[in-house]
């Protein structure tokens, strides 16, 4: 019985030693912080809370208001805006996009995030995904169309920007007018 007894003892010991040693693992090299950095030109740090993403959610904002003044404002002159595959100044694609309140009531963006990267190269950029929604005034019809946007950021202002999105829905309500 006494021989039972200690076995059982050394049992208990040894799995518990083995349990310690299995549950030290998890602070290998492998599995730190540490190891997950990378120097290469393209790693970094991603940020949702920065003054570049407060800027894309007041550009936003300002769009939804048709504020296209204060939507200017992020940008630095002479940036340049991609909408879709077309190139163009960024003054010039804010305008476009106020002209699509001629066409729409009730904009609005849902879904909406976006967050900023911050590259070891010393580049700067913001992405945004969001679904857009407006209210047709010729038919009434809402439609929608989901999106993606990023901006490069230099000296504090916007100096390209590009956004996708389909404009198929967008584009025939607007031609109902």
């Amino acid at each position: 019985m006494k021989n039972i007894s200690i076995f059982i003892v050394l049992l208990l010991f040894s799995s518990c030693a083995v349990n310690f040693s299995i549950g030290d693992s998890s602070k290998s090299e492998e599995n730190t912080n540490e190891s997950l950095k990378d120097d290469k030109p393209m790693s970094g740090y991603i940020l949702d809370e920065d003054k570049y993403t407060a800027m894309v959610d007041q550009f936003m904002s300002a769009y939804r208001k048709n504020d296209m003044s204060s939507a200017k404002e992020i940008f630095s002159e002479g940036a340049v805006y991609w909408i879709n595959d077309t190139k163009m100044f960024a003054e010039d694609a804010v305008d476009a996009f106020g002209e699509g309140h001629k066409y729409f009531n009730n904009i609005n963006h849902s879904d909406v995030y976006n967050a900023t990267m911050y590259y070891n190269d010393n580049k700067i950029y913001t992405n945004v995904w969001y679904k857009w929604s407006g209210t047709s005034k010729k038919s009434g019809e809402t439609i929608e169309a989901k999106g993606y946007a990023w901006f490069r950021w230099e000296n504090g202002k916007a100096v390209e920007a590009y956004n996708a999105f389909d404009p198929t829905a967008y584009n025939a309500a607007m031609s109902l007018e």
